[in-house]
């Protein structure tokens, strides 16, 4: 019984702790999981951030660079335009001063409205060709204002791709000629690669046309005969120019890692920067995030259990203190108590209860013993117990019914033992048989009545008692 008792004891413990760390754990597991979803959401978002604040960088950059080049032809054009005579000498000796301090410039020329060609570094414009019908001459003079000629073959280097800024000049309001300024499309690559992109990521270069210019991937640059367009490699990246979004997009590119796009449309010639981040970074910062939750997660669901796991010992201390005493109580043992809980919650009011219970049933069980041991010895004049509460009243009440009844009979069966002595005195005495049958009824009728009082008690046959 008391391995049952233990047990039990123990199951409940067992059951307690585990429904609160199933508790605490689904909670845990819940917060984590909205936690990781948020932080996820957030570092995508941060990581977009990034991606569009180094694209902004990186835009601004090659802003920069094409505003150089820029600002090289009309400081060119300005300077033409305040000797207001384009002669082979000066323009020359213009050119020669400022591509000497421009290491990056391919060419600087100059071409007039008479068909005239001046070139920088006595570079020789091919003979017989008409500036005036190249499209950089063309375009400028239709715009009238600086422009970014898109990558088209040299003129001087027919095996070269670059780029053109082109500037007008104007002397009295009077086109007189343009200015242009080339840029290798190698240099070009080479100054993209030259920007710090981190961890995997990269950049490249589309020029109004949507043409790739500069590209991590070699297989993508232009050359004379052929050039790669961005919706035949990307077509994702082409549409999201194309519909002027400044969101991301995620697809594959050339050598199939997923990475995220974002792209900056450049001030200057329409052309549009692209920046390539790989996914993965993201889903690492992400995976670390989620094992860091896990962590944690376990971490304080260790510490958590065994925090619960003593707060339950103490919850239940009142019950450990309890089960002795009853397991006693059972086993017939009056000596046991329980001590009174200084403890102000339900469990401490339960042990109180309970020790005021163990005590008033052992001392009414003790009373019980005391009066039973007396009436064993023959004091039937032993005090009565005192009156039980409630149903206990039943059992009180019988006790002393007993002794009370007991008390009749005995005292009952001394006066016919008294009456028998007298008749059989009598009896002696005379030898009158009148007188001798008055005596045998009396002491019949003494006996009736002796059996009247004991006819209500059920006793155990002889015979029984032989067999006992």
């Amino acid at each position: 019984m008391e391995k049952g008792i233990k047990n039990s004891r123990n199951s409940i413990r067992r059951k307690v702790a585990r429904r609160v760390v199933y508790a605490l754990l689904v909670t845990i597991i819940v917060l984590s999981t909205v936690n990781m979803i948020y932080t996820c959401r957030r570092v995508i978002k941060e990581q977009h951030k990034e991606l569009d604040l180094a694209n902004e960088l990186c835009a601004s950059q090659i802003d920069a660079w094409a505003g150089k080049m820029d600002s090289i032809t009309k400081d060119v054009a300005c300077s033409l335009a305040a000797l207001e005579i384009l002669d082979e000498v000066n323009v020359e000796k213009v050119l020669d001063s400022i591509i000497a301090n421009n290491d990056d410039l391919f060419n600087l020329y100059v071409g007039t409205e008479d068909g005239k060609m001046f070139m920088a570094k006595g570079v020789s414009f091919p003979t017989g060709m008409d500036p005036r019908v190249r499209p950089w001459y063309e375009k400028a003079k239709e715009a009238g204002e600086t422009v970014v000629i898109d990558p088209y073959p040299s003129a001087t280097r027919p095996d070269l791709m670059h780029m053109t800024i082109a500037t007008p000049i104007f002397i009295d309001d009077k086109l007189v000629g343009v200015v242009g300024a080339d840029a290798e499309i190698g240099t070009i690559n080479d100054y993209i690669n030259s920007i710090d992109f981190e961890n995997g990521a990269y950049g490249f270069l589309l020029d109004s046309e949507g043409d790739i210019v500069a590209h991590p991937n070699k297989d993508y640059k232009p050359t004379v005969n052929s050039v790669v367009n961005v919706k035949d490699v990307m077509p994702k990246v082409a549409k999201l120019i194309e519909t002027g979004s400044d969101e991301t997009v995620v697809a594959e590119d050339y050598n199939g890692t997923r990475m995220v796009y974002s792209v900056e449309q450049l001030s200057t010639g329409g052309w549009t920067l692209g920046v390539a981040y790989p996914e993965r970074n993201v889903a690492k910062i992400i995976d670390r995030g989620i094992r860091i939750s896990l962590l944690m997660a376990l971490i304080c669901i260790f510490f958590a259990a065994a925090d619960i796991t003593v707060a339950i010992k103490k919850i239940l201390l009142p019950i450990e203190r309890i089960n002795p005493a009853m397991d006693k109580l059972m086993q017939g043992d009056l000596s046991a108590r329980i001590d009174i809980s200084s403890e102000k919650d339900e469990l401490g009011d339960l042990q109180n209860r309970m020790a005021e219970l163990v005590n008033y049933v052992s001392s009414m069980i003790e009373k019980q013993k005391y009066i039973l041991e007396e009436m064993e010895k023959g004091n039937l004049a032993v005090a009565d117990v005192e009156e039980y509460p409630g149903d206990l009243k039943e059992l009180s009440n019988a006790i002393n019914s007993i002794k009370s009844t007991f008390n009749d009979i005995i005292s009952d069966i001394q006066f016919s033992a008294i009456n028998l002595q007298s008749y059989a005195m009598g009896i002696n005495e005379t030898s009158d048989l009148e007188e001798m049958k008055a005596v045998f009824e009396e002491l019949s009728a003494e006996a009736n009545a002796l059996m009247a009082k004991t006819s209500r008690f059920t006793t155990i046959p002889p015979e029984s008692l032989d067999k006992m």
